[in-house]
């Protein structure tokens, strides 16, 4: 009898351990788990985008799409401003962001020696930690100590390639020189600049700078209505002397159209060019308005920056300057690229 109720406790005891251990299992499976969701919603990575226009400016609305879809693809938080073109505005945006925590910070600079206090003092605020990178547009100097890196067209080789190309088209038409206005963009962007000296600097290297007569050089801002009005001037001041306009963006030329258009003119009757690769500006080159454009995708300028950051944050080696492709296209090629612009331009 005293074995059979021994037997009898040991089995309950044996029992119960089981359910003890059972419970010991679950609750530590439960605790891992908890533990785990935690660290994913810890790791979730916000990063900060600091534009000079969103919905302002036809390059910057597609970026800004394409921008999106890189986060998103990423699980990525963004944060993004528009700082409506004002450097001030933009440099406050950025502390604000950076005051209520990112892991990682692109700027787009509305102007290129501007921008350098505000990128040296959140520096010095986050002792360095916060990876920083410029996009699209050098600072000035185009290299910081508080930045990790540039991503984007390398305009002072568009500039180079849009020099290169015009005087090919001089010597294939037999010209000895030629009269042209320059068109430049936002004074103090870096692009404007670049362009500007990579055009003269092509032409210096080719000893062509005595075939092009510059008569004048003005900022038309990237604005297509800007464009238009300061052509209608040129037209009227010059005249007929008036042979070619180079144009800094597909947006101006986009206005330089319009106004050649009005005033009476045919398509080749004054030569110019963009830099984009904007629908209608592929199509004004198809139509002859434009003798070419250069190719560079907002898209793919959003997506460098997104994966150069995404790099960064993993603590992967990447170049100081990443810079994308950015092809010509012209009467050989612009029918085959429209349909490709057309998507990236829709902003979709």
């Amino acid at each position: 009898m005293f074995k059979k109720v021994t037997t009898v406790l040991l089995i309950a005891v044996f029992a119960v351990s089981l359910v003890l251990v059972g419970a010991g299992c679950k609750a530590a499976t439960t605790a891992t788990t908890a533990a785990a969701e935690t660290t994913a919603v810890a790791k979730k990575i916000t990063v900060g985008f600091s534009l000079p226009f969103i919905e302002d400016s036809p390059y910057c609305f597609p970026y800004a799409t394409a921008l999106k879809k890189e986060a998103a693809a990423r699980g990525w938080e963004l944060v993004m401003t528009d700082a409506k073109g004002d450097v001030n505005t933009q440099a406050n945006q950025i502390e604000d962001m950076v005051s209520k925590g990112l892991d990682g910070l692109m700027i787009m600079p509305v102007d290129a020696k501007g921008i350098v206090a505000v990128i040296q003092k959140v520096g010095k605020e986050t002792g360095g930690k916060l990876p920083i990178i410029t996009s699209n547009v050098m600072t000035d100097p185009s290299e910081l100590p508080e930045l990790k890196g540039f991503t984007g067209p390398n305009s002072y080789l568009e500039g180079k390639l849009m020099g290169a190309t015009y005087i090919k088209i001089l010597k294939d038409k037999g010209l000895a020189t030629v009269n042209y206005a320059e068109m430049t963009g936002t004074a103090g962007y870096s692009a404007a600049i670049d362009r500007e000296k990579g055009f003269d600097d092509a032409l210096k290297e080719a000893n062509a700078t005595d075939m092009f007569v510059r008569l004048d050089l003005q900022p038309g801002d990237w604005s297509p209505d800007k464009g238009q009005t300061i052509t209608e001037n040129w037209l009227t001041t010059f005249g007929d002397k008036l042979q070619l306009i180079y144009s800094h963006n597909d947006g101006m030329a986009i206005g330089i159209v319009k106004a050649l258009k009005n005033a009476g003119k045919k398509p080749g009757d004054i030569l110019t060019n963009g830099c984009d690769g904007q629908t209608e500006a592929v199509q004004n080159v198809i139509d002859g308005w434009m003798t070419f454009t250069v190719f560079q995708s907002p898209a793919e300028d959003a997506a460098t920056s997104m994966r150069t950051m995404e790099k960064i944050l993993k603590g992967e080696k990447t170049e100081y300057f990443v810079y994308m492709d950015t092809p010509i296209i012209d009467a050989s090629n612009a029918k085959e690229y429209l349909p490709k612009v057309t998507e990236i331009w829709s902003g979709k």
